[in-house]
């Protein structure tokens, strides 16, 4: 079988031709852009990483402990009714201030006042029967007494006489027996009577036993305390604050029944303040009692304060899941005059910055942005520079712990150091730029000092 070709074969061979070149040519092209980027990709390679440094110092740094905490009044009580009663007058608002001895509220008083004047008046009684009993007897009760004895005596010495006549009669019979017994029953009692008048002139005449007196006197020091006692619950019934201070909250008012021990007002001390702040075990090591802590507190009127440390609780609150152990900052408190109240600047639960400064220690001190952190750990990296050129120098990583930091510097202890393998004072080493070493030792360039640019790019790269 023969094959014919038609005359549209010379123009498709053509097309597949002119098809053929302009791929040949894009393939040309393409070859060298991929050469000439393959070169640039190695000559940077080649080119050596460059890093800002700066110099490693060894100085005396302060270990801080920054907290936050509380605002609380030194003393905070419970102001309570000292008696039973209906409130008869409330004078007090929250948040009003208050001095020693300022009537909070009032009872009502009329039963109590009624009593008082009944036990004074018997008061009065006692006091008068004592004063007449220190005051002995009366001449005219003297009188009397032994003019009755002087009577008795008259009456004596005539059934005397006539005892004496009956038993005359009687001997010469011209009396019975009987009117003689009765002459002498009634001579005898004649006598009875004028021993008693002259005991009773005696008894007058020396005055009230001293043990009366003494009991007069014991009713009258009773009475005297029984209405100490009544004046003493009445002023149960008004309730005055103990000491100056703000009323932090109302708890009656008028025409409720208050029952002994019953609150009525809770009072706040905030002459001084406490600013209590949890501090971590890890920390508690720079905080002393006694020690001066800076206390910052915004929004106030003054917002920076020295406060001293007076209290450090030995306990956590473990069993609720805090381990922070309370400590207490005593701040002197200022006041300022709003409205005629003196108001204080440091209020019962402000927000407070509580900043603790431990024993000065010395430490090796590099930029906070010259740690890496890595999959080891924190890494940092030292240069040394080259003898002949101070733009090129070799690095060294070390890894490290970080410690105390002070504003853009933080300390540094180097893991597991060694004798020629420790950081020291006056090294260089990489603030910016460490990310771009991936070996050690490697070979870098130093940015310039001044401004840390790449002649060439205008940036680090």
């Amino acid at each position: 079988m023969r094959y014919y070709p038609s005359q549209s074969m010379p123009r498709f061979y053509a097309s597949l031709w002119s098809t053929s070149l302009v791929v040949l040519a894009l393939m040309a092209v393409s070859g060298c852009e991929f050469g000439e980027s393959s070169k640039a990709t190695a000559e940077r390679r080649r080119q050596k990483p460059l890093v800002r440094v700066s110099t490693v110092e060894k100085r005396d740094v302060s270990p801080r402990v920054v907290v936050i905490g509380s605002v609380t009044p030194r003393w905070t009580s419970i102001i309570a009714s000292g008696a039973d009663g209906l409130v008869d007058r409330f004078l007090v608002e929250v948040g009003q201030s208050v001095a020693k001895g300022d009537v909070l509220s009032q009872l009502r008083m009329v039963s109590t006042e009624l009593g008082i004047e009944e036990a004074e008046a018997v008061l009065q009684e006692r006091k008068h029967e004592l004063d007449e009993l220190k005051a002995g007897s009366r001449p005219q009760e003297i009188a009397e007494v032994k003019a009755k004895m002087r009577a008795a005596e008259t009456v004596r010495t005539y059934a005397a006489n006539k005892l004496k006549r009956a038993k005359r009669l009687f001997t010469q019979n011209v009396t019975n027996q009987d009117e003689l017994e009765n002459a002498k029953e009634k001579s005898e009692a004649v006598e009875q009577d004028f021993l008693a008048a002259v005991a009773i002139y005696e008894r007058i005449k020396e005055g009230p036993r001293k043990e009366k007196v003494e009991q007069a006197r014991a009713r009258y020091r009773a009475q005297q305390k029984h209405v100490k006692y009544l004046k003493a619950e009445k002023q149960k019934r008004t309730t005055t604050a103990p000491f100056n201070g703000y009323v932090s909250k109302v708890q009656t008012f008028v025409g409720q029944w208050l029952s002994k021990e019953g609150p009525v007002v809770t009072l706040s001390m905030l002459d001084e303040v406490d600013v209590v702040v949890n501090v971590d075990q890890w920390d508690l090591c720079h905080v002393k009692l006694g020690q001066t802590a800076d206390v910052r507190v915004k929004g106030a009127l003054q917002t920076d304060w020295k406060g001293k440390i007076i209290s450090i609780v030995p306990r956590t609150e473990w069993q609720t899941g805090s381990r922070g152990f309370p400590v207490e900052v005593r701040v002197q408190n200022r006041f300022h005059e709003v409205d005629g109240q003196r108001m204080p600047v440091l209020k019962e639960g402000m927000m407070a910055e509580v900043t603790f400064m431990g024993t000065p220690i010395e430490a090796i001190m590099v930029p906070k942005n010259a740690l890496l952190r890595t999959t080891e750990g924190m890494r940092i990296s030292v240069i040394d520079l080259d003898a002949k050129n101070s733009e090129l120098g070799t690095s060294r990583s070390f890894l490290v712990e970080p410690g105390i930091s002070e504003g853009a510097w933080i300390q540094v202890l180097v893991k597991a150091p060694t004798a020629s393998r420790n950081l020291v004072a006056g090294m260089q080493v990489v603030t910016e730029g460490a990310e771009r070493l991936k070996r050690f030792p490697m070979k870098v360039r130093i940015a310039p000092e001044l401004t840390g640019l790449n002649p060439n790019s205008g940036r680090l790269d």
